[in-house]
């Protein structure tokens, strides 16, 4: 193998890699903009049963006005 045959031959396989180290950086930057959309979607929902169970509450309260408090259990 002469000297020109194998810089181009470590030239190939570097560019190779480089291709390889692209496309891995491209699905870790697709995974990670996947994660932060699931959080985001998680975040969305913990706000909604907030909102939900906040509204129980008012609604229990507003049925239970007038009566004892120790007559009910579990609330």
């Amino acid at each position: 193998m002469t000297d020109a045959e194998f810089k181009k031959l470590v030239l190939e396989k570097l560019q190779d890699i480089e291709t390889r180290q692209d496309e891995i950086y491209n699905v870790v930057r697709a995974i990670e903009h996947a994660n932060n959309i699931a959080k985001s979607e998680l975040d969305k929902q913990s706000v909604r049963v907030a909102k939900i169970e906040g509204k129980l509450k008012q609604t229990g309260k507003s049925l239970l006005e007038g009566i004892d408090i120790e007559d009910v259990s579990n609330l």
